[in-house]
């Protein structure tokens, strides 16, 4: 959520804390990599206090940021909250919505997409699994080749866009807008970004890990993709992007990026590493060198 505090989940159900840009944890939930408990994958919080965390089909829930208490029903899809109780969440063809914060879900929408397909028309289910709202009323949730669906009035309604076919792995499993109209997103190892809402997008020269890795943007310069040991970064707001191999010990699974000079690593048997600015002569145990950020005027280390 800010430099300082945030939070991860992980293997046996666990979810830990930093109040202090992660010089120490304390865990809200789990804790024992021996126990029993399901892989939190998705992790999310719209602000200091309220989060939700995801395993593959149970959702957990904070009011005050520090206990968690089970959601009942089965909600699959990544989920997304506007606020502390307005959220939605994208599996198959539809995108079901929560006015409490999680508790009841409707489906609002059946994501239905005409296109050609070998020089004929045809009228398709589009399956959805990823969602972003740059703001509380522009949302877009894509997962399936092509499609695209957007929301202008805070999910009431949404609208197809449908982009050309076009040869390759064309599913998109991470989308980042920074703003209403301005937006990246991955498919396979390929970034893209929009300008005019989602309506075109245009292939950016960037080398990203294999798979399907992640793209973060902190404001309208600085973004990352990092999966593995491939960091992928751009300082200009993607019109040109530098990728370096990172040594960690094991390889990144998830990365967040909340301000363009710090960010957060994490991956296999419990690694947590933290990009900052130091001084040049900073040492400590397990650092890796890494590139500065922009205006930083220092050597950068994690």
């Amino acid at each position: 959520m800010s430099k300082e505090e945030g939070w991860v989940s992980g293997a046996a159900g666990t979810i830990l804390h930093t109040k202090d840009g992660g010089n120490s944890w304390t865990a809200e939930l789990g804790g024992d990599p021996h126990a029993q408990g399901p892989d939190l994958k998705h992790l999310f919080f719209a602000d200091a206090t309220h989060g939700w965390a995801q395993a593959w089909n149970t959702l957990f829930r904070s009011t005050d940021g520090e206990s968690w208490q089970p959601v009942d029903g089965d909600i699959r899809g990544d989920a997304f909250f506007v606020s502390d109780l307005k959220g939605f969440h994208a599996y198959g063809a539809k995108i079901s919505a929560s006015n409490d914060g999680g508790k009841s879900w409707k489906d609002t929408f059946v994501c239905h997409a005409k296109m050609e397909v070998n020089g004929l028309t045809q009228e398709r289910d589009c399956d959805l699994y990823t969602l972003d709202f740059p703001t509380a009323k522009v949302g877009y949730a894509m997962g399936e080749t092509r499609v695209t669906a957007k929301t202008e009035d805070g999910g009431d309604s949404w609208t197809v866009l449908v982009g050309p076919d076009e040869p390759g792995d064309q599913h998109v499993f991470s989308v980042s807008f920074i703003d209403a109209n301005t937006g990246y997103k991955v498919r396979s190892n390929k970034i893209f970004k929009t300008t005019d809402g989602g309506q075109t997008w245009q292939g950016l020269i960037a080398t990203l890990s294999q798979g399907y890795p992640g793209v973060k943007f902190s404001g309208p310069d600085v973004g990352w993709s990092l999966r593995g040991s491939t960091w992928a970064y751009t300082v200009d707001g993607g019109k040109r992007w530098t990728t370096r191999e990172v040594h960690f010990p094991t390889g990144v699974v998830s990365f967040s990026l909340p301000a363009p000079d710090r960010g957060y690593a994490v991956g296999d048997h419990g690694m947590i590493y933290r990009y900052r600015v130091v001084p040049i002569d900073y040492m400590s145990k397990g650092t890796i060198e890494a590139a500065v950020m922009p205006g930083a005027g220092q050597s950068s280390q994690n």
